[in-house]
């Protein structure tokens, strides 16, 4: 949605585009004070038509993050959708993080919030034993030491102890 000067203040995905925008203009009376005043400034509209519903999310993340529209709050930040990172190190790392970097790494999202991928990434490293503290393994086992606790607990494999090979 655009205001009279051409300026994006919206930016939306809908399954029925014209369901979703009838619903802001048919019964202003029982709008929110900020969707109401939105409303009143929308002077035009432009629309993309995506393959699918994933791919209209990223894309409605990808240009709420490229315009910064004035009443986009959930994705402005950065906070409202995270992703699943597994890094590209000799012993990748798995985490759940909110922006997506030129690393190397391997990411999987956009997840709406936080809970969700950081619940996925404790169900991932504890069905697979990989560790979640924030030692780097190396091949050239510099990281040897004691196991820790979440070796003793059953919850990773002891990468930290030299327990695991590099394969």
């Amino acid at each position: 949605m655009r205001d009279k000067k051409g300026k994006i203040i919206y930016i939306g995905k809908a399954k029925r585009l014209k369901d979703r925008v009838s619903s802001y203009f048919r019964n202003q009376v029982s709008l929110e004070g900020k969707v109401e005043k939105m409303v009143s400034l929308v002077e035009d509209f432009d629309f993309i038509v995506t393959d699918g519903e994933y791919e209209a999310l990223v894309l409605e993340c990808s240009l709420i993050k490229q315009n910064y529209p004035k009443y986009n709050i959930l994705m402005k930040d950065d906070k409202g959708f995270s992703y699943i990172r597994i890094s590209n190190d000799e012993f990748p790392e798995i985490s759940a993080v909110y922006r997506k970097e030129e690393d190397g790494a391997e990411y999987f999202g956009p997840y709406l919030g936080g809970y969700g991928a950081k619940k996925l990434v404790e169900s991932v490293s504890t069905v697979f034993g990989i560790p979640t503290c924030k030692k780097k393994f190396t091949s050239d086992k510099k990281h040897i030491g004691r196991p820790c606790l979440n070796y003793h607990l059953g919850l990773c494999m002891g990468f930290c102890s030299g327990k695991v090979d590099d394969s």
